[in-house]
């Protein structure tokens, strides 16, 4: 998976480019893996980047969809699943504005 540049490496938080790249590339990596290595590659960085991952609650208590905050850009769906694929959605749509706008 690709490592996010770390703030001590000169990377700034206002590095938008590095960010959306970094997205970009993550959401490359993601759409060919299978729901469980999905799951996976995406908790992982969640973990790395300090990110949010709310799955569903059990049972009847808790929220009723799932949310994650990777990079910036926040899903939601059904489940984790629905999210992650959400996510790289989001994450698509974003690249394609900043193109057009550019």
């Amino acid at each position: 998976m690709s490592a996010l540049p770390r703030i001590d490496s000169g990377v700034t938080v206002d590095d938008r480019s590095t960010i959306a790249d970094w997205r970009e590339m993550l959401a490359a990596e993601l759409e060919v893996l299978s729901p469980a290595q999905r799951r996976t590659a995406m908790a992982q960085a969640v973990e790395d980047t300090g990110g949010i991952w709310m799955p569903t609650g059990a049972d009847t208590w808790g929220p009723h969809y799932a949310e994650i905050t990777v990079g910036g850009v926040m899903a939601q769906g059904e489940d984790l699943d629905a999210c992650i694929a959400s996510w790289i959605k989001h994450v698509v749509r974003i690249s394609r504005a900043d193109q057009e706008a550019a």
